[in-house]
């Protein structure tokens, strides 16, 4: 019976599963668990009061590994001091250039007279290759044109892990499909910097323009005719000089007067008698009214694609709306 009372007495000061006589540590799994260099991972933790413990925890957290490690990650807790029960958490930042290897992540918390490490989470840094995405950082301006018309956007390739193109080439961008298919459909084209045949990168994001272009009318000539007020007035014009030869001097200055505003008149009877017409002509052909969709690739010389595509993701879209071309007069 003493060995039992003893026992008794000793098994609440025992040590709690993940924890203390006064405190508990629960840390939930990092996610993610692995991570690119320059990557972040967090995990959440309980801390739990133990025998009715609510004093304060402090809280550290520390990174190890195997192997000597560049830049090696960093760990914090937020908030660093918890009341038990409560909660915070832990955060795992990595640099660009931290090594790739695994590494074990550490949280220890320290109550007023006892201590407590819990068990090492795994945490990866994984190598990883560098390469780029794509983004529309100007939008297609103007969004509609009539057919015959074209719109520009801004399209810019953003590095990711030190991206640069290699042997000092640069990537081409196109359009990889349009929606909806049409015979006669609107055209992409990319304009570099410099006029550059390509985009080169160098571990900073770097742009260049879209241009769409679309098919319709092409204007081959204008004709005028605006004569018909000129002729309308020579009638005038002969009736005014055969009355100044037949009077005598004194009402020559009257018809020459009168000659004066017939001519006056005929100029201004000139531009409401003129007409205009304007010759088209429709070579290739013209893009139907429509709202079309594009979706934007690109390659280096290495047939390296943007990562932003995958088989469940394309690249960015950008849309143009046709309309039909204006009437001819």
């Amino acid at each position: 019976m003493a060995a039992a009372f003893a026992f008794a007495c000793f098994a609440p000061a025992a040590l709690a599963q993940g924890g203390t006589s006064e405190f508990t540590i629960d840390p939930g799994s990092l996610n993610p668990d692995a991570v690119a260099p320059g990557g972040v991972s967090s995990s959440s933790m309980q801390v739990g009061s133990v025998n009715g413990f609510s004093g304060t925890v402090n809280l550290t957290c520390q990174v190890t590994s195997q192997a000597v490690a560049t830049d090696p990650p960093v760990c914090t807790v937020s908030p660093p001091s918890v009341t038990a029960p409560g909660s915070a958490t832990a955060t795992v930042t990595t640099n660009t250039d931290t090594s790739t290897q695994p590494y074990n992540i550490t949280i220890t918390g320290n109550g007023p007279t006892t201590t407590y490490t819990t068990p090492a989470l795994p945490l990866t840094v994984l190598a990883v290759s560098p390469q780029f995405t794509i983004s529309v950082t100007s939008s297609v301006a103007p969004t509609s044109v009539p057919a015959g018309s074209g719109a520009q956007a801004v399209v810019t390739v953003n590095p990711v892990y030190g991206y640069v193109t290699p042997n000092g080439g640069g990537i081409t961008l196109g359009c990889a499909s349009i929606s909806p298919l049409v015979t006669i459909a609107p055209v992409c084209s990319f304009t570099y910097p410099q006029n550059k045949p390509n985009l080169p990168v160098n571990g900073t994001p770097a742009s260049a323009t879209l241009t769409i272009s679309t098919f319709g009318p092409i204007t081959t000539g204008a004709h005028s005719r605006n004569l018909m007020g000129f002729w309308i007035s020579l009638p005038l014009i002969g009736l005014v000089g055969i009355g100044a030869a037949r009077s005598g001097k004194r009402l020559r200055g009257a018809w020459g007067m009168l000659a004066v505003i017939v001519l006056g008149g005929a100029f201004i009877l000139i531009p409401g008698c003129a007409t205009n017409t304007t010759s088209t002509t429709t070579p290739n052909g013209i893009t139907p009214a429509n709202t079309y969709s594009f979706t934007i690739v690109g390659v280096d010389s290495n047939g390296v694609a943007s990562s932003n595509i995958s088989t469940t993701t394309s690249g960015p879209t950008v849309s143009l709306t046709v309309t039909a071309p204006p009437k001819t007069p």
